[in-house]
């Protein structure tokens, strides 16, 4: 577990994952679950309202804590599958190396395509597991291309394994492949390409961008 919970960094160890039972990581799992329930519910309109009501409470509770991204917990907390944010499926690292990465990841309803996963939820899941990959123990790069190309249909509410591999590295350019299978059925694969930073770019990088979103 991180050494210090509520002051993590940016700074990605990369190792497999550990099950986290602290506050911040059961208000996590208290998203996740509230997400899956919004999903798979019908409610009456006075349920909905009041569960409408209730959920700006919380928001309005929380948003007192409001601090600056680098001081923010939510996407630092490395330990845990899917680090501390409720955007994708949470996926769980098992073995990792300097040139590859394997993890298992499960779909519920909230990410679901009509009996299946979303087509757009695959990007998302690869963008984390082959950036991190691109990253490990190598300067900063970002994502300047990924390409999915899809298989078969990925089933709901059944472990999957994703897989991430450094295919090269050419100058500043690293290429990286992944696949997402069940069992031997291979469902999805996608093919990355990652810029590493230029000195100048990566220097001060939190007022750098916050001066080009104005």
């Amino acid at each position: 577990m991180s050494p210090d919970i509520w002051n993590p960094t940016w700074e990605d160890p990369f190792v497999p994952t550990v099950d986290a039972d602290d506050e911040y990581a059961e208000l996590i799992e208290a998203m996740r679950a509230a997400q899956e329930a919004v999903t798979r519910s019908k409610p009456t309109p006075r349920a909905a309202a009041a569960a409408a009501a209730r959920l700006r409470e919380i928001a309005t509770a929380i948003a007192e804590f409001e601090v600056d991204e680098d001081d923010q917990i939510a996407g630092k907390r490395w330990d845990s599958a899917g680090h501390g944010q409720a955007l994708i499926p949470p996926i769980h690292l098992d073995r990792m190396t300097d040139t590859t990465a394997i993890g298992r990841v499960t779909i519920g309803r909230f990410h679901s395509g009509r009996y299946a996963m979303n087509g757009g939820v695959a990007p998302l899941i690869f963008d984390e597991i082959l950036a991190r990959l691109a990253n490990h123990h190598r300067p900063w790069a970002r994502t300047a291309r990924l390409e999915v190309v899809f298989r078969a249909p990925a089933p709901l509410h059944t472990e999957l394994t994703v897989t991430a591999r450094l295919v090269e590295q050419q100058g500043r350019k690293r290429f990286l492949h992944g696949t997402l299978h069940h069992g031997d059925v291979l469902l999805v694969e996608a093919e990355g390409l990652w810029i590493e930073l230029k000195h100048e770019q990566t220097h001060n990088i939190s007022r750098v961008l916050k001066e080009v979103a104005g």
